[in-house]
């Protein structure tokens, strides 16, 4: 490896957020990084069904607001939502959505303390963890979850093989449990690779000698791991 390598960053989210998340890793570093795009996951839509007229929907994930709006749905209706970016996605759809900030209990938080006046729908991935729905069952919320999207498996691009094999440690930003699981299956013996990982229980989902060497961003967001993977390429 070249002394004067800039670092590699291997970015495995699907294709939209990953081209977003290496033009903010460019403007960070003025580009004296190497990305290279290899999504393990496509997103693909799902029906929609019908949603009651009064309903106030809950997303998690800026995909649930695309294939909703995908799906031709009206806007106007209220949006409770995890976090700043998945917010901005819904108001750029015509949502009035707010943001809780954070992390699935920050969003309960928010709907447990400004409760809808009717039902809540849950708009989600066909993989979803968390129980969000249930738990706020459990507070007296009338709620239901519909998958909008299917996040369909890939496999690791002979190019990210290469890289991981070449000898030059490899950033590589997790942003969810089944994205480290699916990581951590393609990744081929003998790499060298230093995984920044969105949440705790995404490094948990990581095996132990990989799980060892990864770090946690400071909170569950995208400012988050733009900091942390920052912060890891510093000498």
């Amino acid at each position: 490896m070249p002394d004067n390598a800039k670092p590699l960053i291997l970015l495995t989210r699907p294709q939209a957020q990953a081209e977003r998340f290496a033009a903010e890793l460019h403007d960070r570093t003025g580009g004296e990084v190497e990305v290279l795009i290899a999504p393990l996951l496509r997103i693909e839509p799902l029906d929609l069904p019908p949603l009651p007229p009064d309903a106030a929907l809950v997303f998690t994930s800026e995909n649930g607001v695309r294939a909703y709006a995908d799906a031709g749905a009206a806007a106007g209706q209220f949006a409770y939502c995890v976090g700043d970016r998945t917010r901005q996605a819904a108001r750029d759809v015509g949502l009035q959505a707010v943001s809780a900030g954070g992390a699935a209990n920050d969003l309960i938080a928010l709907i447990r303390s400004h409760p809808p006046t009717g039902p809540l729908v849950h708009l989600h991935g066909r993989h979803v963890r968390g129980e969000l729905v249930e738990r706020l069952r459990q507070h007296g919320i009338v709620i239901s979850g519909h998958a909008v999207y299917d996040q369909v498996a890939l496999p690791l691009a002979a190019a990210a093989r290469g890289a991981l094999l070449s000898g030059q440690e490899v950033s590589v930003p997790l942003f969810s449990p089944r994205s480290a699981k699916l990581f951590a299956k393609a990744l081929p013996d003998g790499s060298i690779c230093r995984p920044v990982c969105i949440s705790t229980a995404t490094r948990a989902a990581l095996p132990a000698p990989i799980a060892n060497r990864a770090s946690v961003a400071e909170a569950p967001t995208g400012a988050a791991m733009l900091n942390a993977v920052t912060r890891q390429l510093s000498p």
